[in-house]
């Protein structure tokens, strides 16, 4: 295991957090456990997301706090927690890292869409530092059954520490033109400020490989309801209001110094290259599509248009209620989800996910989908909203409020070795285990406070100066 000194070094190299030195660390050699040759997951998981930048394609890329998987095949959660743990023993063995693997736990998660089910596996290691009872979280989501429309890749894992020689693993991941696509995908249906950046890095600022980009354009039509229909996706991506993300820019997006892009400088290298991506893309037939969809002679596509897409946005992340005029009738709607989907008969369709507040014609008060052609109008309210779901338009901590909120499939347990304990659906706090410290830090006066619970909600504090401090929500350091 890396020592202290080498962890302070890093930090002072790429200005970042020591706690973020050593989940990067820890992250490394997780992945060398799970594509480890006795883990059985190493011909299971596939990484996508942040870490799949960092891990296997860039070395000075964004840090990412958890790691992304897709699997194409059904995981049973007992297996995925006894190789997790395997792949913990691995790596406590070839580090000295602690790991507390009587609290790792696999949860099953479900959004407002019934599809959407992954699993979210939590690690604990203690650090580096030696404190006694101090422990550091690390995340793990695996989402069963995405389509993939590239070839795998197998990538060698990139550590950049002293001991990388010794942390070596092949990992399979998604090619990085997906990886792209799937970025300009998320842009169009949440507001996260990380993807933005994962994409302006890798087109513009990376020099070690090339990208394809008329595949990244391509696929990312395949991975939404725009294929017939290229300009409206174009039009829809050059609409996004950046503004929303500029506040969080800085705020949370860990980068090393050295791969720091000003917020400008993003939003006008992304308005640059959107035109310049589809205009490498050959005039198609009328009706040439996989997605989308047609009536009589013609097609429509059943989407969001910007304005009713960006509201939508806007109150996921502010936790706001929506008012919304729906075939003909006005209901209140928490927002959860925007979703593309194409159904048996080919027609593409995108889907907002929202819970029913009035209950509607049916008067059931549940989670429903709404398609674009029959909203008459959508607007904000003043009115706040627990989440019942995840809420899917944003990323946890961007904006005011948790966005991210658990809901088990139906009765499928939380697998802890040897206990099972369901999850609560609305639940705000994680259970506390014994003897467990967390630091929590506050990203306006960067105060830090301890805690026996996960939990990041912030009471009224000063800063050092001894003015109130409007910090709301923290993160764990």
């Amino acid at each position: 295991m890396i020592d202290k000194k080498e962890i302070e070094i890093k930090s002072q190299e790429l200005d970042i957090h020591t706690s973020n030195v050593q989940r990067d660390y820890v992250f490394g050699w997780l992945l060398s456990g799970i594509y480890h040759n006795e883990n059985s997951l190493k011909n299971k998981l596939i990484l996508k997301g942040g870490n799949c930048f960092r891990k296997a394609y860039f070395e000075h890329a964004r840090f990412s706090n958890d790691l992304d998987f897709s699997t194409q095949v059904e995981l049973d959660p007992t297996e995925l927690h006894n190789e997790i743990n395997k792949a913990c023993e691995y790596a406590g063995d070839k580090t000295g890292i602690l790991f507390a693997l009587d609290k790792n736990i696999v949860v099953a998660k479900q959004g407002a869409d019934e599809d959407n089910k992954f699993y979210e596996v939590r690690v604990y290691f203690k650090g580096f530092y030696g404190e006694e009872s101090y422990f550091i979280k690390v995340k793990l989501d695996v989402k069963e059954f995405d389509k993939i429309f590239l070839p795998l890749q197998t990538r060698n894992i990139i550590h950049s520490y002293s001991d990388a020689a010794e942390c070596k693993g092949e990992i399979t991941c998604l090619k990085l033109e997906e990886l792209l696509a799937s970025k300009l995908k998320a842009l169009l249906q949440r507001r996260h400020s990380p993807d933005l950046y994962d994409f302006i890095y890798s087109v513009f600022f990376q020099n070690i490989l090339d990208i394809n980009r008329l595949e990244v354009v391509k696929t990312f039509l395949k991975k939404t309801i725009y294929e017939p229909n290229p300009t409206v996706a174009k039009n829809l991506l050059l609409e996004i209001p950046f503004q929303t993300l500029k506040g969080f820019w800085h705020q949370y997006l860990v980068c090393p110094k050295r791969s720091l892009i000003s917020f400008d400088e993003a939003e006008s290298k992304f308005k640059l290259i959107i035109p310049e991506l589809f205009l490498l893309l050959q005039p198609q037939p009328a009706y040439a599509f996989t997605g989308g969809g047609y009536r009589g002679g013609g097609y429509s596509l059943n989407y969001f248009p910007a304005n009713y897409r960006n509201t939508i946005m806007e109150a996921g992340q502010l936790r706001k209620v929506l008012r919304m005029v729906y075939d003909g009738l006005e209901r209140q709607v928490e927002p959860y989800s925007l979703t593309y989907k194409i159904r048996k008969d080919r027609v593409g369709r995108e889907y907002f996910y929202g819970w029913d507040r009035t209950g509607g014609r049916s008067g059931n008060f549940t989670i429903k989908m709404y398609t674009a052609d029959k909203v008459q109008s959508i607007d904000l309210t003043d009115e706040t909203f627990e989440p019942r779901f995840t809420i899917e338009l944003s990323r946890a901590g961007e904006f005011s409020g948790q966005t991210y909120f658990s809901r088990p499939f139906s009765d499928t347990p939380r697998i802890r070795a040897p206990k099972i304990r369901a999850t609560s659906p609305r639940t705000r706090r994680v259970c506390s285990f014994s003897n467990f410290v967390y630091t929590i830090q506050c990203p306006v006066c960067l105060k830090k406070f301890k805690r026996s619970s996960y939990d990041t909600k912030l009471n009224k504090h000063k800063d050092s100066f001894g003015n109130r401090c409007y910090g709301s929500y923290g993160y764990i350091v």
